[in-house]
């Protein structure tokens, strides 16, 4: 018992590593500042705070490198106008707006978790949602709110890419800066930490690649490829070592990333035609923020809640950005220990009753805070997050003060507790076991796109080529998602997933073989040794995922696979 309580505290007080974040810190906060203090000297101070829910936008790729940003901050600005725009409508239906809060929410959960857009997720279309919702409820000029978010919405444009001016590649820097760290880290480590320093590396090396690719810019490759070299090798040099994790099918796997992963993204259309079939964690994750907003915010109705679009959303943050489920149990509780804290310091605030540019200051200053913090201490980073995010909503529908820190603590209560319930009941409807069957049936499909390449001999012409370097990417990123599926999964249900890990990384490592023969002209010349595997893969997909199939049934299909590929 006394461990478990470690386990939820321990996270409260402890300093995550990770890239440096003072210049995403600094153009957030640049954002938020300029329309709240342009509107306030303009004379029109109040409607500064509604320009800072468009500003929201610029949280949105805000650690990817400018070139993204380019495309996913004003997505993501058109994301938020589309959500205040549905509270708008729905102004006057409470129960209407609830669900409308829960329908943007879901698809931000479902697009940001598919194109891996990363926090804040949807958190924040939820929470414009409600608060236009509110606001427009109460008199509120429709034209008006959306006029000044969307003047937020540049604010968030011009400053969140305003790095590309300077030519400036930090984000870049700073990934491939923290790979090469945590990799010395790895290689000097001789100790009982040795395969959690692997992992580390392994996701900092992801991480830079990511960065690199996103950017466009050839200037981090070669100091990128030497790192990655240096760790492939180190891995390769460890097989039969104290990390019993290390086999020569990892070493294999990563001896193949290192080209791999210089490929960059799929294209986004693939990216979301995968994630909506089911079943698969992407559509889990939308189910879960969907039946969590709506349990929300409809209990905080009940109790005759004015304002509960706050239930809602604290519900919707608690559950969309999935993981397992002790991991979002864990997040669960840091973030109501974080709020909790979060409504004192709003307390506070309201007791110094602070003027207008005070209170400008303090907004600018917490949104600082928040980003410099979110990665290292995520409890520490709600405490500031609460305060922000209320004293915006405070000034924009204008809400009773006296009730708010009350009114407050329970919607955060009826949101942790409706976040709870769907994630252990949904916890039948997405079995672990059957996620992991489903994501690797989506790996089976992408090397089926590579085995037909190479068996038609598709490569031989450079569109052919073009297409099949499309659908390596492809396969890539579905093997490494694959890994962290079944990882999740086996943390959830360890009995019923822990038969089916072999089976996974049975499939990794032949996907990984193919990789490999992709860039060896004499394997991957043998076009009809590649039509026999992709015959004999063909199996694996007559049996539909959703029907259980004993795992030991499956890896003897992967072994014919194996069997005939290793021929080459």
């Amino acid at each position: 018992m006394v461990g478990r309580v470690e386990e939820y505290l321990r996270p409260l007080v402890r300093w995550n590593p990770g890239p440096d974040r003072r210049w995403i810190a600094l153009r957030a906060a640049a954002a938020v500042a300029l329309p709240l203090v342009g509107f306030t000297l303009a004379g029109h101070g109040q409607q500064g705070f509604l320009a800072g829910m468009g500003v929201f936008a610029v949280l949105y790729g805000a650690a990817a490198p400018v070139r993204r940003r380019f495309v996913v901050t004003p997505l993501a600005g058109l994301g938020l106008l589309a959500s205040m725009t549905l509270g708008i409508l729905l102004a006057g239906h409470p129960l209407l707006a609830v669900l409308g809060m829960a329908l943007a929410a879901t698809i931000a959960a479902v697009l940001s978790y598919a194109l891996q857009v990363g926090p804040p997720g949807a958190f924040f279309f939820a929470l414009v949602t409600g608060i236009a919702n509110i606001a427009a409820s109460h008199g509120a000029d429709p034209m008006t709110i959306l006029g000044f978010a969307a003047v937020g919405v540049l604010s968030a444009v011009l400053v969140g890419t305003s790095d590309v001016w300077f030519g400036g590649h930090g984000i870049e820097d700073a990934a491939v800066g923290h790979a090469e760290v945590v990799v010395e880290q790895y290689l000097s480590e001789t100790r009982g930490a040795v395969p959690a320093a692997r992992r580390a590396a392994a996701q900092a090396l992801n991480t830079a690649w990511t960065a690199v690719t996103d950017g466009g810019s050839d200037r981090f490759d070669g100091r990128l490829q030497r790192v990655h070299s240096r760790y492939a090798s180190a891995v390769s040099r460890a097989i039969g070592g104290p990390d019993e994790d290390i086999t020569a099918e990892l070493a294999l796997h990563e001896a193949a990333r290192v080209r791999q992963v210089s490929l960059g993204r799929p294209r986004p259309g693939w990216s979301l035609r995968q994630a909506l079939r089911w079943p698969s964690e992407d559509l889990l994750v939308g189910v879960r923020v969907a039946a969590a907003a709506i349990i929300a915010g409809s209990v905080a109705l009940l109790l005759d809640n004015a304002h509960a679009y706050w239930a809602a959303a604290f519900a919707v943050l608690i559950v969309h950005v999935g993981g397992t489920r002790s991991s979002q149990l864990h997040r669960a509780f840091q973030r109501t220990v974080g709020t909790a804290l979060g409504l004192l310091a709003f307390t506070l605030l309201l007791r110094l009753d602070l003027s207008h540019w005070w209170t400008v200051a303090v907004v600018i200053g917490l949104q600082f805070v928040v980003e410099m913090l979110i990665t290292r201490n995520y409890a520490l980073a709600v405490v500031f997050l609460t305060p922000l995010a209320l004293v915006i909503s405070e000034a924009v529908t204008g809400m009773d003060t006296t009730m708010i820190l009350l009114d407050r603590g329970i919607d955060t209560v009826i949101g942790v507790g409706a976040a709870v319930l769907v994630l252990v009941v949904s916890s039948r409807l997405g079995r672990p076991e059957l996620l992991l069957r489903a994501h690797a049936r989506r790996v089976v499909l992408a090397l089926d796109d590579v085995l037909t390449d190479l068996a038609e001999r598709r490569t031989r012409t450079d569109e052919g080529m073009a297409a099949h370097l499309e659908h390596c990417r492809q396969l890539y990123v579905e093997l490494l998602a694959s890994d962290q599926v079944a990882r999740r999964a086996l943390a959830d249900a360890p009995e019923a997933v822990g038969p089916y890990r072999h089976m996974e990384e049975l499939l990794a490592s032949i996907g990984y073989l193919v990789l490999g023969a992709t860039w060896n002209p004499r394997v991957r010349g043998q076009s009809e040794l590649m039509g026999q595997a992709r015959e004999a893969l063909a199996d694996l997909t007559q049996h539909p995922v959703t029907r259980r199939r004993p795992a030991e049934a499956i890896t003897d299909d992967l072994r014919r696979v194996r069997a005939i590929l290793t021929e080459a």
